[in-house]
């Protein structure tokens, strides 16, 4: 495999440092660690080079543009040994002081942004299924992702277009998730850090509460830096997401306490924007909509609302189950509560309140203590009708 680094100097002309002169984007961490690209080597500079001579070939273009962007952590000095010649990493953040290439805590999220403002089609490996919820437009896209591959026989590496399909909910939510931990350093080989994530804390802030972080080898608050103090057990949680017109616009967190009732109603809107959520749709929710328990490992809900909601079932990559009611408090019969009368409320199901508000179960496994990334305005101070939730 070439380390001429002569020969990846000549790959400058190629290089663009903003993305709107460029002819394609480039997930560089992606392309320098895919190693089915050739190579024995945990890095390589020689696999963007294949990259862009398939580029050239692919366009009939020599003189194709790229803007590329990487992680910071592809240009950390300490995996300068994971490259095959040790002028690479120097040569990659040379490019960056000269802003021939861009390099940020986390790509994709820009990588994503430029994809969609320019049209701009992006070569990567990645599936990017965790960014799905700020992206819906990935799902199914067919255009604009490419992904190289080096064929098994050999030969040169060539672009193939890829059909990036539709990924379950669930799915975006718990790869999401795993993200985010990846991020405060609480994946360890691949798994979660369950000794941090099953336990509550405390942030000597007031009014913080917090999201655990590991830092120097030490649990402090993922806001403010702080040490946290270990508060005890975590009760297991479970997360709802709000989605208004398509796109999810809060969180709600219960308590997956056998039995426990959570009564979900229009408080729990009073976060979303009225610019996204007009008063008229949000007074069409009931104070108390929904009632949800957490029943042998399932969750069940009723229909508490003044109207009728609905539900169906999600069918990645096809269609979804025709609608069907919910079953609804007065239908049941007098003095009769079972909670086994309940409709299931499963992973892939999504509950409409009213048209164009809906109810969708997460797939994250660690939701933090509070709504998260809600955003929107804080929440007023519910009144007493407007308790969100209740134990009787």
């Amino acid at each position: 495999m070439a380390s001429d680094l002569a020969a990846f100097r000549g790959m400058e002309r190629h290089l663009r440092g903003e993305p709107d002169q460029a002819d394609y984007l480039i997930d560089l961490s992606n392309i320098v660690r895919e190693t089915a690209l050739g190579g024995d080597t945990r890095r390589s500079l020689d696999r963007l080079r294949l990259v862009l001579a398939a580029l050239c070939r692919t366009t009939g273009d020599p003189d194709v543009t790229v803007h590329a962007i990487a992680d910071n952590s592809l240009l950390d000095r300490r995996y300068d040994d994971e490259f095959p010649h040790p002028g690479e990493p120097g040569l990659l953040r040379e490019w960056r002081d000269r802003g021939l290439i861009a390099a940020i805590g986390k790509a994709d999220p820009d990588l994503l942004d430029h994809a969609k403002v320019f049209g701009t089609p992006v070569v990567s490996s990645d599936n990017f299924t965790g960014h799905r919820g700020d992206h819906p437009w990935i799902q199914g896209d067919r255009e604009h992702f490419l992904r190289p591959e080096r064929p098994a026989r050999g030969g040169p590496v060539r672009l193939v277009r890829r059909d990036m399909r539709v990924v379950a909910d669930r799915e975006i939510s718990r790869e999401g998730e795993r993200d985010d931990l990846k991020a405060r350093n609480l994946m360890l080989g691949g798994r979660p850090r369950a000794d941090i994530l099953e336990r509550s804390w405390r942030c000597p802030r007031q009014a913080c509460n917090p999201g655990p972080a590991i830092r120097g080898g030490k649990v402090v608050c993922r806001s403010h830096g702080t040490l946290l103090a270990d508060a005890g057990p975590r009760r297991p949680r479970l997360q709802l997401k709000i989605l208004v017109d398509g796109q999810c616009q809060a969180w709600e967190n219960l308590a997956e306490d056998e039995g426990r009732e959570f009564a979900l109603g229009r408080g729990h809107l009073a976060r979303i924007d009225p610019e996204l959520l007009a008063e008229r749709r949000r007074l069409a929710v009931s104070r108390h909509h929904l009632v949800i328990v957490a029943h042998r490992g399932t969750l069940r809900v009723l229909d508490t609302s003044k109207g009728r909601s609905r539900i169906r079932t999600l069918r990645p990559g096809g269609a979804a189950s025709p609608w069907r009611t919910l079953p609804h408090r007065d239908d049941l019969p007098a003095g009769r509560t079972d909670v086994a009368r309940y409709g299931g409320f499963g992973p892939d199901d999504e509950i409409e309140l009213v048209p164009g508000v809906v109810l969708r179960r997460s797939g994250q496994r660690w939701p933090g203590e509070r709504a998260e990334g809600v955003r929107a305005r804080p929440p007023r101070r519910p009144g007493k009708e407007d308790e969100l939730t209740r134990t009787d």
